[in-house]
C-alpha cells in the first residue's frame, strides 16, 4: 500500500508538530491544520458510570439519553481552527427510532414464527423461510449502519454548518451485500475491494454544507498489505487485522477531498495496537470478578443442592441457576459498557481525530447551509441490530 505523498508518517511516540494558524482572510493554510481533541478520562468516566447506573434503574429507558449525553460532550471536545464541533441530536429521537425498528424486525420474526408453526421445523418451506430471513437481516444491518451515518451526520454541526449524507441505504446496502458475498467467496482476499466501494459511496454522498466530499482511493493499494495480514492474522491473535485498519485509514484519509481541502493521517499503529491490546486484557475483567464466584457457586452450590435453591427462591427449584445469572447482566455488562468508553472509544477517539490534517485553503465563511430534509427518528435499526458506532 502506497502511503500518502504529502503527510510524512510520525512513529507512534514522537511529539507532533503544533497546528498552525490559520490565515487572516482564510481558514486552513497550506501546511496544512490539524483537528483538535482535548477531552480526558474523568469527566468520560463520570458520565460512563452515570449512564450505566441511570439505565439500570430505568430498565434501559436512559440508554438513549445516555447516548446522547456521551456524544454531545465527545462532539464539545472536538475542535478545528479554534472552534468546536457540536453533536445537536436528542435522546427522543434515538428512542423513537429504536420503538420503530423493533415493530418491524417483530413483524419480520413474527413471520418466520408464524412458517414454523405451519409446518414444522423439518419442512422445506421453513428452511427457505429461515435462509431468506438471514439474508434479509443482514441486508437490514447494511442499511442500519447507512442510516445511522446520516443521522449522525446530520446532527453534528461545526460553525452552525451542518454536515450530511444523501444518497440510497437501500442502493448501499445491496452494494455492500453484493461485494460481501464477493468477498466470501474469495475466502476474504477480496476484503480491500469491498473496503474501498462502500468507502467511495459513503464519502461521494456526504456533504459539508453546500460542499461536497470526493474520493478516489483504489483497492489495489491495499492488496498487498491485506494478504499480509489475512495470511498472519490467526499467529498474530488478529493483530494483523488492527495493523492493516490504521494503514487504510491513512490511505482512505489522504485520497478523500472536500472542495479545495486534501487530507492526510500519520496515524500511529503501535499506539492504536496497544490500545486494542490493552482494551482486550481489561474487558473480561468484569466477568471474571462477578461471573467467576458466581459460576463457582452455581456448579458446587445451588447445582448441587436444589432444596437450596427452593430455600432460596420460593420453591423455583432447578430454575435457580438461571435466576442467578441475573447478576451478571445488572453487574457485568454495564461495567464493560463503561470499560469499552474508557479504554478503547475514548483513546481511539483521540488518537484518530489528533492524527488527520486538513491542507490547503478555504473560506469557510462562503460555505452555505444548504436545505435538507432531517429524518426525525434516530438510529433505531442500527441500535436494535448493534451496528457499531457510539
Amino acid at each position: 500500500m502506497n502511503e500518502p505523498t504529502s503527510t510524512p508518517l510520525l512513529a507512534a511516540d514522537e511529539p507532533r508538530p503544533e497546528s498552525a494558524s490559520a490565515a487572516p482572510t482564510v481558514d486552513g493554510p497550506a501546511a496544512g491544520s490539524r483537528l483538535e481533541y482535548d477531552g480526558t478520562a474523568g469527566p468520560i468516566a463520570k458520565i460512563a458510570v452515570s449512564n450505566a447506573l441511570l439505565t439500570l434503574a430505568t430498565l434501559g429507558v436512559y440508554r438513549f439519553w445516555g447516548k446522547t449525553r456521551m456524544r454531545r460532550h465527545l462532539w464539545s471536545q472536538a475542535s478545528f481552527l479554534g472552534d468546536r464541533a457540536e453533536y445537536t441530536g436528542t435522546g427522543r429521537e434515538l428512542l423513537l427510532g429504536f420503538l420503530v425498528a423493533v415493530a418491524a424486525l417483530a413483524l419480520l420474526a413474527g413471520a418466520l414464527f408464524g412458517i414454523e408453526l405451519a409446518t414444522g421445523i423439518d419442512h422445506p418451506l421453513y428452511w427457505t423461510a429461515n435462509g431468506a430471513y438471514s439474508l434479509v437481516v443482514l441486508f437490514l444491518v447494511f442499511v442500519a449502519e447507512y442510516r445511522a451515518r446520516r443521522y449522525r451526520l446530520s446532527r453534528t454541526e461545526w460553525r452552525s454548518i451542518r454536515f450530511a449524507q444523501d444518497g440510497s441505504s437501500l442502493r448501499y446496502a445491496l452494494l455492500a451485500l453484493g461485494w460481501a458475498a464477493v468477498t466470501l467467496l474469495s475466502l476474504g482476499l477480496a476484503y480491500p475491494v469491498y473496503r474501498t466501494r462502500l468507502q467511495r459511496y459513503r464519502t461521494a454522498h456526504t456533504r459539508f454544507g453546500d460542499r461536497r466530499f470526493e474520493f478516489d482511493g483504489r483497492a489495489r493499494k491495499l492488496l498487498g498489505a491485506w494478504i499480509l495480514a489475512w495470511l498472519f492474522f490467526v499467529p498474530t491473535l488478529g493483530l494483523t487485522y488492527v495493523w492493516y485498519r490504521v494503514r487504510e485509514f491513512r490511505y482512505f484519509a489522504g485520497k478523500t477531498r472536500c472542495g479545495t481541502l486534501s487530507f492526510a493521517s500519520d496515524l500511529g499503529t503501535g499506539a492504536t495496537i496497544r490500545i486494542a491490546v490493552v482494551y482486550s486484557l481489561i474487558a473480561p475483567l468484569p466477568a471474571i470478578v462477578v461471573g467467576g464466584p458466581l459460576l463457582f457457586f452455581i456448579s458446587h452450590g445451588v447445582g448441587a443442592h436444589p432444596e437450596l435453591a427452593r430455600s432460596i427462591l420460593g420453591g423455583t427449584g432447578y430454575a435457580a441457576p438461571f435466576l442467578l445469572m441475573l447478576p451478571i447482566l445488572t453487574l457485568v455488562l454495564p461495567a464493560i459498557a463503561v470499560l469499552r468508553m474508557l479504554f478503547l472509544v475514548h483513546p481511539l477517539f483521540r488518537r484518530v481525530l489528533r492524527s488527520v490534517r486538513v491542507i490547503g485553503e478555504e473560506d469557510f465563511a462562503a460555505i452555505a447551509q444548504r436545505a435538507q430534509s432531517m429524518q426525525r427518528q434516530g438510529e433505531g435499526l442500527a441500535d436494535m441490530l448493534d451496528v457499531g458506532a457510539i
